[in-house]
């Protein structure tokens, strides 16, 4: 036997059940439990077994991003990759369990903690404004200016801009609460980040209209939180992480909307039809397009769809091929393993699925590494999208590391807020948190 082997086996620590596809860096962990040694051999046939994360030949990487990168991914990506022997694993298997929270995220030992804050008895709110900066500070995103317009618009319709969308079934919610003085001054800014966001919103779609007694709701999504641009989409996290696609501005996605509440719900068709009028009216004036954003052209501008389908964005060289390479497994797949694991009965099956999927965690880390960024983003973005609390530790950690080398760090922030106040439910304004 290997020395590295007679060391493991006279080792008085206790055996890590996951053994060699432990991802845990805690160095307190290190110090409870043994991990085994590194078997050369196996390793090089499982770099032979997924081809997509060799590399025949030294590619080159931005300049600027590649230095960012944490030294921390390399050694774990190493460790995870490789197997180790059958027998060890069955010494693995046959331990005693270990606490679970040894080898959990942050978000994962905060399970139990109560999604409620003490916010102060006797509120005050901010004073209506129009100031861009404010938006910034508060939301960590631009708001662009067909969001002010459009506020404009419906403001001047009637008594008020809420008066205005009530016939419709539309709520002004989320940034718009600045634009109405609705919006509390607090201390706790990041209480921000999750003020009318919804289950499945991602970091990158910030919700700005919801239909009443509903989970339907509509917002801007960029790829970056430094764009002054942005389109609108809709989801319904009743029905699922789904993101449809809308319009490139505000005017064209509430005409949308529009016209199907009118086919749909003959008691709003009148005043469905009156607005629309309007919105057209006021779109010819001022040369604002109504038409429907296409699927085609957005995928133009993203190296991949997800499994929201409105796809991401990062910088890709066609020529070196650096930028994005696909998940070690399909989507496809990959459903099947989120399913298998929300129908799992015991802890024993989630640890075994958890131990199947790591080879795809740690190929993301690999394709990190390479610099190949879109890649962490996707699978961050997936496992979001899982909606299972077991994954929302990996995700977290694919997500902030994605956008931290992609200069998105408000993104990261979001993504750290939204998972440490998750919920479900159509009422998420940050005072539905109040105790």
């Amino acid at each position: 036997m290997a020395d590295g082997w007679d060391e493991y086996a006279s080792d008085p620590r206790t055996v890590c059940k996951y053994g060699s596809k432990c991802y845990q860096k805690n160095p307190d962990h290190h110090k409870k439990f043994k991990h085994p040694p590194i078997l050369r051999k196996e390793a090089n046939r499982n770099k032979r077994r997924y081809s997509p994360y060799t590399r025949n030949a030294d590619r080159q990487s931005p300049s600027t991003n590649s230095k960012k990168l944490d030294e921390e991914h390399k050694s774990d990506s190493e460790e995870s990759t490789n197997k180790v022997k059958e027998s060890t694993n069955k010494v693995e298997e046959s331990t005693n369990k270990v606490e679970n929270e040894e080898c959990k995220t942050e978000v994962e030992s905060e399970e139990t903690k109560k999604l409620c804050v003490d916010l102060p008895k006797d509120l005050t709110y901010y004073d209506k404004t129009t100031d861009k900066s404010k938006f910034k500070e508060l939301f960590l995103v631009n708001m662009p200016d067909d969001f002010f317009k459009f506020f404009e618009f419906i403001d001047a319709l009637g008594t008020s801009a809420e008066d205005s969308l009530k016939g419709v079934n539309l709520e002004l919610i989320g940034p718009y609460d600045l634009l109405l003085g609705k919006l509390p001054i607090l201390d706790d800014k990041e209480l921000y980040l999750i003020h009318w966001r919804y289950f499945y919103d991602p970091p990158e779609f910030q919700a700005v209209l919801k239909k009443k007694s509903s989970e339907y709701h509509i917002g801007y999504y960029r790829d970056s939180p430094d764009q002054d641009t942005a389109f609108l989409v809709s989801n319904d996290s009743a029905k699922g992480y789904h993101i449809t696609l809308l319009s490139e501005n505000i005017f064209g996605a509430v005409y949308l909307y529009l016209q199907n509440e009118k086919k749909n719900s003959p008691f709003t068709a009148m005043p469905c039809q009156k607005l629309m009028d309007k919105i057209k009216e006021y779109a010819e004036q001022n040369n604002i397009s109504l038409t429907e954003l296409s699927m085609k052209k957005r995928l133009s501008q993203t190296v991949t769809k997800t499994f929201h389908g409105a796809g991401i964005s990062v910088p890709y060289n066609k020529k070196t091929q650096v930028g994005y390479r696909r998940l070690a497994e399909t989507d496809a797949n990959l459903k099947k393993i989120f399913t298998n694991l929300q129908n799992a009965k015991s802890q024993v099956e989630k640890d075994k699925i958890l131990s199947d999927m790591q080879v795809v965690v740690t190929n993301a880390s690999i394709a990190l590494d390479e610099c190949d960024f879109g890649t962490g983003l996707e699978l961050g973005i997936d496992l979001f999208c899982s909606g299972l609390k077991e994954l929302e530790g990996i995700a977290l950690n694919n997500l902030t590391t994605a956008y931290g080398v992609l200069m998105r760090q408000p993104f990261a922030q979001i993504a750290k807020a939204h998972m440490k106040y998750r919920r479900k439910g159509q009422h998420m304004s940050l005072l539905s948190l109040q105790k």
